[in-house]
């Protein structure tokens, strides 16, 4: 009986160390493909679907953000996927574009993250709130999380 309740827990232990890893790491990388699918398809038509697209670059991480914080529970993780979601994501898609390939400050750029820190303040806000359990919690991460969408939807016009 023990050894089936340790199996158990070893189980539980291991799908929270993976979801934690996809949701600091690899929601970011998301949101950056969903970026270079809309500059795909919006770059050369109009200023709306550019619009459009950009609501739902940052929408949809956010939403999976505020969805996975309710629902897990989990404080630390919510907290830091909001937190890296903006460095992360301009990260990768400077990977995925190449830009500043020959730039030898491109990797020092990294390490000052004050330009990001309103946004990753924001984010991690909203998946602590999120993380809560309670119903004016997830209001308040909800609203976070429009804020956050609103904020990046102007950026760029």
């Amino acid at each position: 009986m023990d050894k089936k309740k340790s199996k158990n827990k070893g189980n539980k232990d291991l799908f929270r160390i993976i979801s934690m890893f996809v949701m600091i790491l690899l929601l970011p990388l998301l949101s950056a493909l969903i970026f270079m699918g809309c500059e795909i398809i919006a770059h050369p038509t109009s200023i709306k679907m550019i619009q459009v697209c950009k609501i739902i670059i940052f929408g949809t991480p956010i939403l999976l953000l505020l969805a996975y914080g309710y629902i897990m529970k989990e404080k630390i993780t919510s907290i830091l996927s909001g937190v890296f979601l903006i460095p992360l994501f301009f990260f990768y898609v400077d990977i995925l574009y190449l830009y500043d390939k020959f730039d030898p400050y491109f990797w020092l750029r990294w390490m000052v993250l004050y330009e990001y820190s309103p946004f990753m303040l924001i984010c991690g806000l909203a998946g602590y709130f999120a993380s809560r359990g309670t119903k004016v919690s997830l209001l308040i991460a909800i609203f976070f999380g429009i804020l956050f969408v609103y904020i990046m939807w102007g950026i760029g016009r």
